[in-house]
């Protein structure tokens, strides 16, 4: 990770790096502006996010916004699961009961469901988002997550019926057709 301002750069390193823990999820939470004290990393994005929404002294909540952006491959479903994870940890602490924590796990368990339907394999990539995805999470005055609604909007319809040469359908479609019999994938 490197920052620039408040924009927060990654590479996607292709494996999984320790640097997603519960402890360094409690030192970026207690810092008081982690793009200063800590080092560079997503968490400080995820952390100012939430610390602007709580610390509003207005009627009205201020929305906040992640937009996270990348090339095929780049690495954006995994951070925005990273983030995902940032936030159920620290709504799990500060929740006084364990909705807020529910709440945040069960937009995550949903996500290999949006994949299966929406992802697909590439010449880039072997799992690649075909789709868009709006993730909208809501918070009460206290920082507790409150709700949340998933908007996805399908990139390749195409797909569906004619796959690019040298690439794959939609997971979803060998799923179904794996446990159909050869008469019935015949048929379809």
């Amino acid at each position: 990770y490197t920052l620039c301002g408040q924009i927060c750069v990654s590479v996607n390193p292709f494996k999984w790096l320790p640097l997603y823990t519960d402890d360094a999820i409690q030192r970026y939470e207690r810092a008081v502006d982690p793009f200063v004290s800590e080092p560079p990393h997503v968490f400080s994005v995820v952390h100012a996010a939430l610390h602007r929404l709580t610390q509003s002294v207005s009627d009205t909540l201020p929305s906040q916004s992640i937009l996270v952006s990348g090339e095929s491959g780049a690495g954006k479903t995994e951070a925005t699961k990273i983030c995902m994870r940032y936030l159920a940890a620290v709504d799990g602490r500060h929740s006084s009961s364990d909705s807020s924590f529910a709440l945040t796990e069960r937009v995550l368990q949903s996500s290999p469901v949006l994949e299966a339907f929406g992802n697909a394999q590439t010449s880039r990539n072997g799992n690649s988002s075909r789709f868009g995805k709006f993730l909208q999470l809501r918070y009460s005055r206290d920082g507790q997550q409150t709700g949340a609604a998933i908007s996805t909007y399908l990139l390749e319809r195409s797909r569906v019926v004619r796959p690019p040469a040298g690439e794959a359908n939609y997971h979803v479609l060998y799923a179904v057709a794996g446990g159909l019999d050869a008469e019935q994938r015949e048929d379809v």
